[in-house]
């Protein structure tokens, strides 16, 4: 089930780039998704992933992001969100001494995040997020800038290129080690600071019909020294993936 919901974040966020403008209505779609987790013993499979898109006047939602856009002027929008972050570790999938470990739940974030597409096709984003259900009490922020290229009526290509932010109090609840969990299991103890992730995505959109979408893209985040060092995570790349297919009503 976690694996779908990272997957369904995933997707929403490389169909809506790669739509750039939102529609009225809604937007329902099923697809099929791979991404990796970057704690150890977690592992990564194919699951079947649903996705949904609304948007009726100021109000969006974005598959696990909804919100209100409050201004839009000169191809820009500026919103607020809530958004489910779906990042979380589960001791009992682990295996070993990482068994001992606290489990690392997800969280309901707010936030606020601005977008601008120039004429060219060229667009950036960015947008802050703090943890409002207490488990980490983190700050996120995420800055991107992409491009729509529109290789003919019917496909469509986003490569997008961004750095995302979090605080040392995020870092520290889902990859670091506290002195009682390094006591119970014999791991080191770990307190990482603020780290700053690299991410590249290339999105893509198949128009088959007016009213049916061929969507996908790929994802690669570059793991900063923080989380990589940290004893409880054994990867310093995540890669996903997804593939599917979206009806407009």
């Amino acid at each position: 089930m976690m694996k779908k919901i990272l997957l369904s974040t995933f997707i929403a966020s490389l169909f809506s780039i790669s739509q750039a403008n939102s529609l009225e209505g809604l937007s329902l779609g099923i697809g099929v998704g791979y991404q990796q987790k970057p704690f150890v013993g977690d592992n990564s499979d194919w699951v079947p992933v649903p996705h949904v898109e609304y948007q009726s006047g100021m109000f969006f939602i974005k598959g696990l992001k909804l919100g209100l856009d409050l201004l839009e002027f000169d191809n820009t929008k500026i919103d607020v969100h809530l958004k489910y972050q779906a990042l979380s570790f589960k001791p009992s999938d682990s295996h070993g001494v990482f068994t001992l470990l606290d489990r690392r739940k997800s969280t309901l974030l707010l936030g606020t995040g601005v977008n601008h597409r120039f004429d060219n096709n060229l667009f950036i984003s960015a947008e802050i997020n703090g943890d409002i259900l207490g488990r980490s009490k983190g700050l996120s922020a995420d800055a991107s800038l992409g491009y729509i290229y529109q290789v003919n009526n019917h496909f469509t290509l986003v490569p997008t290129a961004g750095l995302t932010w979090d605080n040392n109090k995020h870092n520290r609840y889902y990859y670091g080690v506290s002195m009682d969990e390094s006591f119970r299991s014999g791991i080191k103890q770990y307190r990482p600071g603020a780290s700053v992730t690299p991410h590249i995505a290339l999105g893509m959109v198949v128009k088959a019909t007016d009213r049916f979408h061929v969507f996908g893209g790929v994802e690669m985040k570059f793991l900063p020294s923080k989380v990589k060092d940290s004893p409880i995570t054994n990867r310093s790349t995540l890669t996903s993936f997804a593939l599917g297919i979206n009806y407009n009503f």
